[in-house]
């Protein structure tokens, strides 16, 4: 019994570690991405902007991991992109198939 008990007290020890570790990673596409003077921000509540120049667009996304989908404020249609994220670098696939690679502020 007690050779049980220690069994099971290990696997709740390093599921609550491996809980622990994988919550403080990043936090994915939250943050701003700059590409020259283009910079999408992603918000923790699923909203976001995209700005270039003095101009600023607002917009909600959803975000799978893989594929972030982008709803600009006035629109009723997304548009779906594929993406990566490399270390401090996005690359997003555009809508003609490049990838552009915006870079974490």
């Amino acid at each position: 019994m007690k050779k049980i008990f220690k069994s099971l007290l290990l696997v709740f020890v390093f599921a609550f570690v491996l809980v622990g570790v994988t919550g403080c990673g990043d936090k994915g596409l939250v943050g701003s991405w700059k590409h020259g003077s283009f910079v999408y921000t992603f918000n923790e509540d699923k909203t976001g902007d995209y700005s270039f120049g003095s101009a600023k667009m607002k917009f909600k996304y959803e975000d799978d991991g893989k594929k972030v989908k982008i709803t600009y404020d006035g629109n009723t249609t997304g548009s779906t992109y594929e993406y990566k994220i490399d270390g401090k670098k996005l690359i997003i696939k555009d809508s003609f198939g490049k990838d552009v690679e915006y870079t974490k502020k």
